[in-house]
């Protein structure tokens, strides 16, 4: 009884902690510590909030009910239902990795169909972010002046997802490309909100001890680590391109080396159909 009492003043403890961890100045970054750590605190409340929600639906609602009968399915699956819509809108309101996160579960055999379903129009979703954010992106990562790297620069993205967005750009040789721009500040806000799903996971998984959601988010984190670094992506696509070489099939578009960091891939533009 102790546990569950003290369970909302942990999470909200443990969310604020894993803000104010996370947004310490690391000394490298020149973007605003106090904007980062704002909207960080913003996100984590959000989260612990819609968690708490989400905990004492299951908790009160399942109540002396006989697990597996036919009234305790019925009524688990509308819990599954609320909680989903609950962690659809915490996805879209906090963005970023939380959009991420919903894509990740909804993509997961093993959660209930309530969570698939309606976390599966997270898959198409995203907001461009401003042209001068990701110009100074751009600025940041080659130390030159945009036009000094690109003959031409459409400053209106041509596609945008969760992490980054896409610009075509012509080279001062005249070769097109599509130049894909991770957003400012990503990687500092996701310590962030790992932290925070972190702590409100293993808060989860000690109050409802069957559930070990912590164990899918070490699964997340992973999988965003590999996402966050565009040199492994762009080492990918020169993989898969010495595989079909030979194949006049398949196009795999060219990596400009000299173009690419951990936050921008610069590729040949190839016209396709999605």
């Amino acid at each position: 009884m102790l546990r569950r009492r003290r369970a909302p003043l942990f999470l909200a403890a443990a969310a604020a902690g894993a803000a104010l961890v996370a947004a310490a100045p690391s000394g490298d970054s020149g973007r605003s510590i106090g904007s980062t750590l704002h909207h960080g605190v913003a996100r984590s409340s959000r989260a612990v909030y819609t968690i708490g929600f989400v905990v004492a639906d299951y908790k009160y609602s399942l109540k002396g009910m006989a697990t597996g009968s036919a009234d305790y399915r019925v009524k688990l699956s509308e819990v599954h239902l609320r909680s989903a819509k609950k962690l659809l809108k915490l996805c879209e309101a906090n963005g970023g990795f939380y959009v991420k996160a919903g894509q990740f579960v909804s993509s997961l055999r093993q959660v209930p169909k309530e969570y698939t379903s309606t976390l599966s129009c997270l898959q198409d979703q995203a907001t461009s972010s401003d042209f001068q954010d990701i110009k100074i992106v751009i600025e940041q990562n080659f130390g030159k002046k945009i036009n000094d790297i690109f003959l031409e620069f459409d400053e209106h993205p041509i596609a945008a997802a969760s992490i980054a967005q896409v610009h075509r750009g012509r080279l001062h040789n005249n070769r097109e490309v599509a130049v894909k721009v991770q957003y400012p500040g990503l990687e500092q806000r996701m310590k962030i909100d790992i932290m925070t799903m972190s702590f409100l996971s293993k808060s989860v998984s000690w109050i409802f001890p069957d559930y070990r959601f912590d164990r899918i988010l070490v699964e997340f984190e992973r999988s965003m680590s590999m996402e966050l670094d565009f040199t492994k992506e762009a080492k990918n696509s020169e993989r898969t391109a010495s595989c079909f070489r030979k194949n006049s099939v398949i196009k795999v578009p060219y990596v400009f080396g000299e173009l690419t960091t951990r936050e921008v891939l610069t590729m040949e533009f190839c016209y396709g159909h999605k």
